[in-house]
């Protein structure tokens, strides 16, 4: 019997008996408990990052010798970076895992160096004929819950048969970082509403951009690749040169569109000649931002044959808002400081801030308050 055939045969009786042990598993609390909290002596990364993104390093693991034992030989991922000797505990590795949708067939990774953007990719294909509905995926530690991030990751549909048809091939994110367990069951029932998905692109025979942006609900995200492809073992799926990045916008929310007051106290508002210093509380940490406009300049002088010496103010009204920078660190108390604003002049201002409420992020909001500045000199 060939190679292939031994290898199909292998992949058919592999897949029975691991959908047989991951049904067992998966009916015991323990297999969907996170992992275990650090090992004395490791620190975490201080900010959020995509590890091993391009897959470049050489550095492969096989999955069933780290994860599900039950998975067949021969299936190898991306480490993690700088993973010597293996000793990153599971609680802050990231490493690319595989999953695969239930019910479907188990695929097989494997690095390419041949069709690629730099110097090796991952290459996916079923081990037996059925329809391939599956991808890798890596948790990221350290994000700031309510900062938006953006996950891209270029791919490729390799058909070679003439039943072999794609789907759709698609990058996710998960916003509180759901992942499968893959020490115990790395097949997928369904993804949480948690999960968000970029558009779908259906690239063959040459690499494509895939992308996805979704706002953190957690200090853990989870991003996931996507291929629905039909053909069995002679469809392969490509994958390469991932990239991660902060993508929150300079304004949290959209200040023409924000949700009634509530959530702000202790509001204060501190003047010093052209600079107005702004301070507030929240009950929980949040992200913190000030919009303002002037509403009215400062007083003008009459003409020089106006009988009476009365000063009227000069009416200014800005189109659209201004905003400080963002705070990007969670915090309870806040501050902005606002500076260069004309001698004189009234503006208004709401302070704006974003944090977790209920396992999501809502924006909470003060009142409209004036305030107008002594006149210069």
């Amino acid at each position: 019997m060939t190679q292939y055939g031994l290898r199909y045969i292998w992949g058919t009786l592999a897949t029975t008996a691991l959908m047989a042990l991951l049904l067992v598993v998966w009916a015991s609390p323990a297999a969907q408990a996170e992992p275990s909290p650090p090992e004395p002596g490791v620190s975490i990364a201080g900010a959020a990052s995509l590890h091993n993104p391009g897959f470049d390093n050489h550095d492969w693991y096989e999955f069933n010798r780290r994860y599900q034992g039950a998975y067949p030989a021969g299936a190898w991922l991306p480490d993690d970076d700088n993973n010597v000797g293996n000793n990153i505990p599971d609680s802050i590795r990231q490493d690319w895992r595989l999953w695969f949708q239930h019910g479907k067939d188990i695929v097989e990774p494997d690095p390419e160096q041949t069709y690629v953007l730099h110097d090796e990719a991952v290459q996916m294909r079923t081990y037996g004929g059925g329809e391939f509905l599956a991808g890798i995926y890596q948790p990221i530690y350290t994000t700031t819950p309510c900062l938006i991030y953006g996950f891209r990751m270029y791919a490729q549909s390799r058909p070679e048969g003439s039943d072999d048809v794609l789907v759709a091939l698609q990058v996710g994110i998960d916003r509180v970082g759901w992942h499968p367990n893959s020490a115990t069951d790395p097949a997928v029932r369904s993804f949480p509403t948690t999960t968000v998905w970029g558009p779908p692109h259906r690239y063959q025979w040459s690499y494509g951009p895939l992308t996805v942006t979704a706002e953190a609900w957690n200090t853990k995200i989870a991003v996931f690749t996507y291929a629905d492809a039909k053909g069995g073992r002679s469809h392969r799926i490509l994958w390469d040169s991932g990239s991660f990045w902060d993508a929150t916008p300079a304004m949290i929310h959209d200040p023409s569109n924000l949700p009634a007051p509530s959530g702000i106290s202790n509001l204060n508002v501190i003047t010093a000649g052209t600079t107005v210093t702004i301070t507030w509380t929240t009950a929980s940490a949040a992200l913190g931002q000030v919009y303002y406009q002037m509403i009215a300049g400062p007083s003008a002088p009459p003409p020089p044959d106006y009988p009476y010496k009365v000063y009227l103010p000069l009416v200014m009204r800005q189109m659209g808002w201004q905003y400080t920078p963002l705070n990007k660190t969670p915090t309870t108390s806040h501050q902005a400081v606002i500076t260069g604003l004309t001698p004189g002049a009234t503006y208004k201002f709401i302070a704006v801030s974003r944090g977790l409420s209920g396992g999501q992020c809502v924006t909470w909001r003060s009142d409209e308050i004036e305030f107008t500045l002594p006149p210069g000199p």
